[in-house]
């Protein structure tokens, strides 16, 4: 039993940890753009996990909490900045400052992970969860199509207001309120198959799925919330 309260612990430490590694490696360029891509991706199923865990043997802590806090500040803000920091670099860029406006993801998400401590516990999060923020900006230089700098640092700027908004984005977390999120569960299914099966058509990379799976969360999200207000 006491290993149980300590897992999810030391699960929220080894996400930290591959947001560590992931650093070192964009720092030290000794590792591929995809393998750091995997460690964020590993990170984020530890992530999944230590919350799990904590949720199904009831061991909660607030020392788990900040934990978790400061893991997903590494692996999901400062490692997708530095990322997304020297992609740019190694673009074509007009203007040299461009890439340091990368930088502003760490205090939006510093903000987002403040204010989700100091929040009760819901069924939905208010605003994109710092995760798949994270998770999304990873992704952008896999898509099989040409970003230009200005707009993908339109899209991080939205990113970033959307971490600190007030959308209501759903959870998947188990509540009292699981059998109505039935019909959420459905919609994001369908998206995700419908889309992988589009690329496979077409012959292009499934690493798109990285971001456009976190596009599909908050369009699901929004239709899910629409579909509550008819009923």
């Amino acid at each position: 039993m006491k290993l149980i309260k300590i897992l999810p612990n030391f699960l929220t430490i080894l996400n930290g940890f591959c947001g560590i590694l992931a650093i070192l490696a964009i720092s030290l360029n000794f590792l591929t753009q995809f393998q750091i891509l995997c460690l964020v991706l590993l990170g984020a199923i530890l992530d999944f996990l230590d919350g799990y865990i904590a949720n199904i043997f009831n061991v909660k802590s607030k020392i788990g909490a900040q934990l978790d806090s400061f893991s997903d500040l590494i692996t999901f803000s400062i490692v997708p900045s530095f990322f997304i920091f020297h992609f740019l670099q190694n673009k074509t860029v007009e203007l040299e400052f461009l890439p340091f406006l990368t930088l502003i993801i760490i205090p939006f998400s510093m903000f987002r992970l403040a204010r989700f401590n100091t929040l009760p516990s819901r069924s939905y999060f208010n605003g994109l969860p710092t995760p798949a923020n994270g998770i999304f900006l990873m992704g952008i230089p896999f898509i099989s199509f040409e970003i230009s700098s200005k707009l993908l640092i339109l899209i991080l700027i939205l990113s970033c207001f959307l971490l600190v908004s007030n959308f209501k984005l759903e959870s998947f977390k188990k509540t009292s309120e699981n059998q109505s999120k039935n019909f959420f569960y459905i919609i994001i299914i369908v998206f995700l198959v419908s889309s992988a099966l589009t690329l496979f058509i077409f012959d292009y990379s499934i690493l798109n799925m990285i971001s456009l799976s976190v596009v599909i969360y908050i369009f699901s999200s929004l239709i899910f919330n629409l579909y509550k207000l008819i009923i």
